[in-house]
């Protein structure tokens, strides 16, 4: 091939992934999909990855059309690999590893767009006609957004057929979007307007008033039905430096590093304050996400995590004390701004990563000393491995015999290959975990069932998928058993199909333990398999009580893990310490009408009727707004009162305060399989330590 026609096929390569990467700015708002688990965020990130992969081996084929290997030097480079190594060490040394690695594994992806664009493409016209791309993305999804709110509905998918319907998920993933994309029309229509009127500044005028109209109509429902629950600040502060600073053990690999990226539903639950249960509105909800994304990134990436985001924040914004007009220059600042104070999802950080490409792609012919490129070569040993030329910007360097193009090709091709494996079983897995969920939808378990094994197989590292597999396999035996019960000679082999499916139940409900030893819902899972298996295997009561036990250590605060701990020894009949376990989880709580309920029937049970009536009493007043619950609580009293001959009014010997917020009262109860004369021997839950 001649160098005339590797210089063309390289023009070919580039023109084609310009318009490829323009159709995926104005796609990236508007993807969602109906075959995955997450229907908004995980085709988003799919369609990504999959533009990262065809841009790094179409970049490592332009090193060898080139023969040389050359690398664009920016002001972000240097912030941005800190930022995405501290998120990938961070999901390394996280407990709960293999979560927190699939959770940063976008980020690698977004970090990677980045280089691909600045490296790529040369000119600022390219980032003019991507941030067009951005904004007509922006646009259709408020008119898809705005029609959906007037129940016009243009999408043939039945979960799209609501009135709160966005392609961002929710109003509030929207209003963030549009705010941050919203400043781009100010900053090419101002400029102009103050010259002359063009068609340009027009279309980017009724651009603006369509996402200024989108913002409109989603404002009432923000402020009202649709208002987003949001983790207080000073809890998010609170639980933030609680957990750079109180992890026993590794203090100082948390410190730098924090507990994993994407980890903050566990962090969450181990260090939030007993004081969050005064929150009547909020107290017995988990956040997967914190105050902010600044305060997440301190809880999740540690030091090294937030002062690496904060150093790009810098980079970005430094220009500005330059007084460099960039386009960008608004967005970006509205965007770490509200990094600071509200949550960000994968939307908003791709974004803010768009941005910053579109940033330095305008930046590179204003301040061409802070952006040139570099060549990298391979040199005789005696001077060492690399070296690196700087060339000008229309420099082509002298083509180099040696093998640096192919080895770049090369290194490139093994990345892609490695993510794109793990990705692309990731998706296949996600698929049919989803389909098996429609399965179950529709009561056929046995497809579900099936569905389910296959997906763990695809992908065996999503403590989530074995959590919901354990259950799978539990209702599917007690279908079995059930059908069994009132047999006088039951079916062996359907005995030991339940018998396998319940064995298979221990088995990957403790695999999630094992892939997330901190989370709480793993432990808690884990406790309700061997609890359903009361009766039917052996020591079943004692693994399912030191399970409910973990996820009590792990979630201290929470009243309703005693709660649940309490009620689990009050149905096995260890009053005294089912007493003690409400105890604990009143003193977590003053008034937990729940608790004191629980705590009352214990006593009743023990036979301390005196201690129950008086639990009661405080029943009685903290749901005294709820009439049926007053009514419920005021009979049981009459009834025990009867019961010891006292026809006054017992009065309560401590007194709660009343609660904001209806509590039903309920009993624990137990609902496992059917008991079996022949217990079933079980694996014991292993701690971590």
């Amino acid at each position: 091939m001649t160098t005339e026609q590797k210089q063309q096929l390289s023009q070919h390569i580039e023109s084609s992934l310009f318009f490829l990467w323009g159709l995926t700015f104005l796609a990236f708002p508007l993807v969602v999909g109906t075959f995955t688990t997450d229907g908004f965020f995980l085709p988003k990130i799919l369609l990504l990855a999959f533009v990262v992969f065809v841009s790094l081996i179409a970049w490592g084929v332009q090193m060898v059309l080139q023969g040389q290997v050359r690398v664009r030097r920016t002001p972000l480079d240097v912030p941005i690999i800190l930022f995405t190594v501290a998120v990938m060490i961070s999901a390394f040394f996280s407990a709960n590893r293999m979560d927190s690695l699939i959770t940063s594994l976008p980020v690698v992806f977004l970090a990677l767009s980045y280089f691909v664009l600045v490296n790529i493409f040369k000119t600022r016209k390219v980032a003019l006609f991507f941030l067009s791309s951005l904004l007509t993305g922006a646009v259709l999804a408020t008119v898809i957004t705005v029609l959906s709110y007037y129940k016009v509905y243009l999408l043939p998918f039945a979960s799209t057929r609501v009135a709160t319907f966005t392609t961002l998920n929710t109003y509030i993933e929207y209003a963030l979007y549009m705010a941050i994309v919203l400043p781009l029309t100010f900053s090419f229509i101002l400029p102009v307007v103050k010259k002359h009127l063009t068609a340009r500044v027009g279309v980017f005028a009724i651009a603006g008033l369509a996402l200024v109209a989108g913002l409109a109509v989603v404002a009432m429902p923000l402020l009202g039905a649709q208002k987003p629950t949001l983790l207080p600040f000073d809890a998010g502060f609170q639980t933030a430096f609680a957990a750079i600073s109180q992890d026993s053990g590794r203090v100082l690999q948390t410190f730098f590093f924090g507990e994993g990226y994407g980890n903050f539903a566990s962090i969450f639950a181990r260090f939030h304050n007993s004081s969050f249960n005064t929150n009547q509105q909020l107290w017995f909800l988990s956040f997967n996400n914190s105050s902010s994304y600044v305060l997440e990134l301190l809880a999740t990436t540690g030091l090294v995590g937030i002062l690496s985001f904060l150093f790009m924040a810098y980079r970005s914004i430094l220009p500005i004390a330059k007084k460099q007009k960039n386009p960008f220059f608004i967005s970006l600042i509205v965007a770490f701004l509200l990094s600071v104070v509200v949550p960000f999802s994968f939307v908003e950080v791709a974004l803010l990563f768009f941005l910053m490409a579109g940033f330095t792609l305008s930046q590179r012919e204003r301040m061409p000393q802070d952006y040139f490129d570099i060549e990298l070569q391979f040199v005789a040993l005696k001077k060492g491995v690399f070296a690196f030329t700087t060339l000008d910007e229309n420099q082509t360097g002298k083509k180099d015999s040696r093998p640096t193009p192919i080895v770049a090709l090369v290194v490139l091709l093994a990345l892609v290959v490695l993510l794109g494996f793990y990705t692309t079983t990731y998706a296949l897995s996600d698929a049919l975990f989803q389909q098996s969920l429609s399965a179950a939808s529709t009561n056929n378990g046995t497809i579900a069932y099936k569905l389910q094994a296959q997906a763990i197989t695809t992908f065996p590292y999503r403590s989530d998928y074995y959590r919901i597999f354990s259950q799978t396999n539990i209702a599917l035996a007690n279908s079995l058993l059930a059908l069994q019960a009132g047999k006088s000679s039951p079916s062996a082999t359907t005995q030991q199909t339940a018998f396998t499916l319940i064995q298979q139940a221990i088995t990957v409900g403790r695999q999630a333990t094992t892939l997330a030893p901190q989370s709480v819902s793993a432990w808690q899972n884990l406790s309700s398999v061997y609890r359903s298996l009361i009766g039917v295997g052996q020591n079943a009561q004692d693994f399912a009580i030191a399970a409910a036990q973990q996820a009590a250590a792990l979630d201290s605060a929470n009243p309703q893990e005693y709660l649940s701990l309490g009620g689990l020894y009050y149905q096995i009949g260890q009053y005294d310490n089912a007493i003690r376990m409400f105890q604990q989880a009143i003193s977590l709580k003053q008034d937990y009408a729940n608790a004191y309920y629980n705590l009352g029937h214990a006593y009743e049970q023990k036979g301390d009727l005196q201690n129950a009536v008086a639990q009661y009493q405080i029943v009685k007043q903290l749901v005294a707004a709820d009439a049926q619950n007053e009514k419920r609580i005021s009979d049981e009293i009459a009834a025990l009162q009867a019961k010891i001959g006292n026809g006054g009014q017992q009065q309560p010997t401590t007194q709660g305060q009343t609660s904001g917020t209806q509590q039903q009262l309920s009993l624990p109860q137990a609902n496992g399989l059917p008991t079996q004369t022949q217990q079933v021997p079980l694996v014991s839950p292993t701690p971590t330590k």
